[in-house]
């Protein structure tokens, strides 16, 4: 057992794969991306049948695709009776830790994870303790503020982090791993889950990050002549919120929007 190796699963959030510097995108930087790409094996072709979200995660966790899991995009959804990775983890014998996003209902549910450090971006209903997550408890505790904080999750944002740097989601989750990490028992392996919002909307880096691009020359994305005229979109398109729409009317909004 104790040679048995140990399992860390790292995953991002809405992260196309062509935005990888060791990948070959000729603006984005990305080195430890391109570190961890240099010690392993980079599946450039792989696919996923629900590419959004929830059903992504679930995919993820229970092996099966939608028609078994359940969900195509609704969210609110508890999470079917399927055995999971971290089950199947600790069924073979090893201590089984999350960290960060799981995006499931109800939210601390633990889907066969020995603990959960739940960090859910503000997708809390209310203010409750049953409803706030770990990363807002401590928040809420090193500002000596109300656990929720609404103003930093509110409607679509493309501005730097407005808080010190330490209190970024990104460096919570990453410290937090960590701490799981040192504190294992060491007679077992483990498998570990450390999963990051970013770069899923809200847009909030660390200024310094932003500051990189900021001279930086960004080809603009792809747009179809089919999704140019709103009237003739899809009432689905039609129906997102008015300030994705804002952002991509024009290349100076997109370009201001950095």
């Amino acid at each position: 057992m104790a040679n048995r190796p140990n399992v860390l699963l790292i995953c991002t959030d809405h992260w196309p794969g062509q935005m990888i510097g060791a990948l070959g995108h000729p603006v984005v930087r990305t080195p430890t991306l391109d570190q961890i790409a240099a010690n392993g094996v980079s599946f450039s072709n792989a696919y996923a049948t629900t590419p959004i979200c929830v059903p992504a995660r679930r995919e993820l966790m229970t092996g099966t695709f939608s028609p078994t899991h359940g969900d195509r995009f609704q969210g609110s959804l508890p999470m079917p009776d399927l055995p999971t990775v971290a089950q199947a983890f600790r069924d073979a014998g090893y201590q089984a830790y999350a960290v960060g996003k799981l995006h499931v209902n109800p939210a601390r549910d633990r889907i066969g994870f020995d603990d959960v450090v739940l960090h859910e971006e503000g997708h809390n209903k209310d203010s409750s303790t049953a409803d706030v997550d770990d990363y807002e408890i401590w928040l809420g505790e090193q500002l000596n503020a109300a656990m929720k904080k609404p103003h930093l999750y509110q409607g679509v944002e493309y501005r730097p982090w407005p808080l010190p740097e330490y209190t970024h989601p990104t460096n919570w989750v990453a410290r937090e791993m960590a701490k799981q990490i040192v504190r294992r028992d060491p007679k077992r392996p483990a498998f570990w889950y450390m999963s990051f919002t970013a770069p899923h909307p809200l847009f909030q880096p660390l200024e310094g990050y932003m500051n990189i691009y900021r001279n930086t020359h960004i080809p603009m994305p792809f747009v179809g002549d089919w999704a140019k005229d709103f009237d003739q979109l899809p009432y689905a398109l039609k129906t997102r919120p008015k300030q994705h729409r804002d952002v991509a009317a024009s290349e100076d909004m997109t370009r201001g929007s950095r």
